[in-house]
């Protein structure tokens, strides 16, 4: 959760300063351009659970439908932001459709990580879940800090989007391997 709070914190805070600076818009046009993701997110979040059930019906393990969703979600999210940091992404008509397939991506992840704990810990994922969005806060604190940092010294969300792709590739690849279905004994 701390790499997805670092990334969800990034795009609640710094979306609209990103349409006002990379494209001269006025705050309205901004805050209008920066709700659209978050519409789309909303929609997704809703149809990640609906493609996680069909997967769970059509045989596939839990397991495998965790990694898949939650791998793709990272894995989604990160190129979309490579995409955006290229300078082909630099065109409106370009970096609005790109952060709206994002933030789509990045809710696949209600079905991967989030679901997860009910998997592995039903009796405490309240608990776990309650837990993971404490780290996850604290995720959101340093991404925002830093991403003002940066954006400080170079004037760019650049750096900011590469450095979050860079952290959802890892995530994947360490939730691909450590991602389980069997719960943990409380014993």
């Amino acid at each position: 959760n701390f790499v997805n709070h670092w990334g969800y914190f990034i795009y609640l805070s710094w979306l609209p300063t990103y349409f006002s600076r990379q494209f001269s818009l006025n705050v309205a046009k901004s805050s209008i351009f920066s709700l659209l993701p978050w519409l789309v997110m909303a929609v997704c979040s809703s149809l990640a659970g609906v493609a996680a059930d069909a997967l769970l019906r059509g045989g596939m393990r839990v397991r495998n439908v965790r990694r898949l969703l939650q791998c793709s979600s990272f894995l989604g999210t990160a190129s979309t932001l490579v995409l955006i940091s290229h300078p082909l992404g630099n065109r409106l008509e370009v970096a609005v459709p790109l952060f709206m397939l994002a933030l789509g991506m990045k809710a696949l992840g209600q079905a991967g990580f989030v679901a997860n704990m009910s998997d592995v810990a039903a009796q405490s994922a309240g608990k776990l879940f309650g837990l993971s969005n404490t780290v996850g806060s604290f995720a959101g604190i340093l991404s925002v800090s830093i991403s003002g940092l940066i954006l400080e010294r170079t004037g760019s969300f650049t750096a900011v989007f590469q450095l979050t792709a860079a952290m959802y590739a890892a995530a994947a690849a360490v939730f691909f391997f450590l991602c389980d279905d069997k719960p943990i004994s409380s014993e």
